[in-house]
């Protein structure tokens, strides 16, 4: 039996999916099963999360293999080696963690410092372990949908530093082969869209779809602070959310490889069709 972790979050919807159109039974951990994506008999949910041991502990039981997957939060590393960790003792032989293209052993922003130590931390437990490391998300586009809608323009502090955006999506349906599929343990998958390119060509990408023009700013780190302040109230998210982007403004993402293609065998999503998917989010204000 496999146990998605983060099964209402943009991955493990992805994941969850997946597995139920491939008639692969699952055991979901949430805290709200009304949030679930899916339904039916091959999905048992546990309700609980993370930081609950006791609803750990249920939804682990006759489990073999898991997805670890879950948002930034100052415990997350915590949260999640202490679920590696239950997981392994309770005889789980395959952990797949979703973690980030920027975990490296030089690692020194929190974030990506956060996901290798916790991958050291799954390695020493002696279990079967597969890392996903998936590049900028093309959902973290959604969040500036309001300010294309009303000024054709999004602003971000990264200069003309190159991404290869991945679609959230994908990366949840490598999730699924690699819970399910021969051959993947021990392996580190970096996982990138079919396009290296800076913001500006994704603002024009985004014209060419959306048929009028979309300006990319680049914003100053600054005032990138100051925005993400307004929403951001924990401290220490702010600074790693701001140290991660320098990261990324230093290059920290100019990659891009076949290897999410190669696991899906199929192209992995490109920039224009998820914009037209998600047109109506940036169609301009009436």
């Amino acid at each position: 039996m496999i146990l998605l972790t983060g099964a209402t979050g943009r991955v493990g919807t992805a994941a969850g999916k997946a597995l139920f159109q491939a008639g692969v039974p699952f055991r979901v951990l949430v805290r709200d099963p009304e949030k679930m994506a899916v339904a039916g008999p091959d999905v048992q949910v546990v309700q609980g999360d993370l930081s609950d041991p006791a609803s750990i502990g249920e939804s682990l039981k006759g489990i073999s293999r898991a997805l670890i997957v879950m948002g930034n939060h100052p415990d997350q590393a915590g949260l999640e080696r202490q679920f590696a960790s239950l997981a392994a003792d309770a005889g789980v032989s395959h952990l797949v963690k979703v973690s980030s293209m920027e975990a490296a052993p030089e690692a020194t922003a929190a974030l990506p410092k956060n996901h290798y130590d916790t991958e050291r931390h799954i390695i020493s437990l002696g279990v079967d372990w597969t890392f996903l490391r998936p590049n900028y998300y093309m959902q973290n586009m959604l969040m500036y949908a309001a300010s294309i809608s009303r000024t054709g323009s999004f602003a971000l502090p990264l200069g003309v530093a190159k991404t290869a955006m991945i679609d959230a999506r994908d990366v949840g349906e490598v999730a699924a082969v690699a819970l399910t599929g021969a051959g993947h343990a021990g392996q580190v998958y970096r996982l990138t869209g079919p396009s290296l390119m800076d913001f500006h060509e994704v603002a024009q990408r985004m014209s060419g779809v959306l048929q009028r023009e979309i300006n990319y700013v680049e914003q100053t780190p600054a005032a990138f602070r100051a925005v993400l302040g307004q929403f951001i109230q924990s401290a220490w998210q702010l600074d790693a959310v701001c140290e991660l982007f320098a990261e990324i403004a230093a290059g920290s993402l100019e990659e891009q490889n076949s290897t999410t293609a190669d696991l899906l065998d199929r192209p992995a999503m490109d920039l224009e069709s998820f914009v037209q998917q998600f047109s109506q989010a940036f169609a301009p204000l009436d």
